[in-house]
């Protein structure tokens, strides 16, 4: 196959981070959009100025057979049976994190997977975002020695503006406990676990404290630990919400900060979502000796990176990033912070089924 052509599902706000990526590619055609409000989509094919087929049917579109894989960008509730779906139809499938809202669901995917002739994949920004895979590459290439703790601070605050238009009804559908599986621990804490995970592997224990309010979303303070696997390193997660508190950035109203600390020195990543603190993207502290590392630090470049991994991987029949088996350890991982601060006791997330 020496072009992919692709069809997005799902024209809501996430698309607008989505689709640059794909646009960008040599190898790639955007030949159909699909949404149950046909406007919407119609927008999008004006905003990117392109002429796809129009489809409000998921059904519908996996029937046309000039389609040769899918973006799903659809509520999380609608993930497994829509993979399942488009694997049975031939289609190769990337879906939006997170996967799904349980582990077993996972296990249903992995069963049509077993008898699919396409690829899956679970998009995730975060594991193509330049500064966490650089951070990747020096801790690979043993630049800090050993890592004992891995720490990742999310703050959310206020944005005075954004590069990215929300659309009516974003949140609603991840604010019905029927629905969404938790709240920002579960829908933006699945990028940290992923992030955690990747750098240093498989977690086996995890303990937190999870606050709740009348916002189903809103779960902050919040605070996690956990212990890798067969490692002699932890892992911090924090998150913070400072309301009255500018954030600088182009498209949501957080930032994180990761810190890997190892036997020689440390690495930083200084800036994610978002553009709070005015130094280099990366950094590696050595006691008295630190080098700033510049790399392009555009949140939508992890976006433009997982695009671009899709399609190469479908052309050059590799596997992307984030299997079937790295999506059920993360889903794990962000069960297991709930079900440790409901019981007050460590959990292992290898023990959710």
């Amino acid at each position: 196959m020496d072009k992919v052509r692709l069809a997005i599902v799902g024209c809501g706000t996430i698309s607008q981070l989505n689709a640059p990526g794909y646009l960008m590619h040599d190898n790639c055609e955007i030949t159909a959009l699909c949404d149950p409000q046909p406007e919407r989509a119609e927008q999008r094919a004006r905003q990117w100025g392109i002429s796809p087929r129009i489809h409000s049917s998921y059904e519908d579109l996996l029937n046309d057979a000039t389609v040769d894989a899918v973006e799903l960008l659809t509520p999380t509730h609608l993930h497994p049976k829509q993979i399942v779906d488009g694997l049975n139809a031939g289609k190769h499938v990337s879906c939006q994190k997170p996967i799904s809202s349980t582990v077993a669901e996972i296990d249903t995917i992995a069963a049509a997977l077993s008898g699919a002739t396409t690829k899956y994949r679970t998009t995730e920004n975060f594991l193509y975002y330049p500064p966490i895979v650089k951070a990747k590459e020096l801790l690979d290439a043993g630049v800090i020695g050993e890592p004992s703790i891995v720490r990742i601070r999310t703050v959310r605050g206020k944005l005075a503006s954004s590069q990215i238009e929300v659309s009516p009804g974003a949140y609603e559908w991840r604010r019905d406990p029927s629905l969404h599986a938790g709240g920002m621990l579960y829908d933006d804490g699945w990028h940290k676990y992923a992030t955690a995970i990747w750098w240093i592997g498989e977690i086996e224990s995890v303990q937190s404290i999870v606050s709740r309010s009348d916002d189903y979303l809103d779960e902050t303070p919040s605070a996690a630990i956990w212990k890798f696997k067969d490692k002699n390193c932890l892992g911090i997660l924090e998150y913070s919400s400072a309301p009255e508190m500018n954030i600088r950035g182009r498209y949501y109203a957080a930032d994180e900060f990761f810190e890997i600390q190892g036997s020689k020195g440390a690495i930083w990543v200084t800036r994610c979502t978002g553009e709070m603190l005015d130094l280099p993207p990366v950094m590696v502290v050595k006691g008295i000796e630190t080098t700033g590392i510049q790399v392009p630090m555009d949140w939508i470049e992890g976006f433009n990176g997982a695009a671009r991994q899709f399609i190469d991987s479908i052309i050059g029949d590799e596997q992307p990033n984030m299997d079937i088996d790295f999506s059920r350890q993360t889903m794990q991982t962000a069960m297991a912070v709930y079900q440790a601060a409901a019981e007050e006791r460590p959990v292992k997330p290898s023990s959710l089924t």
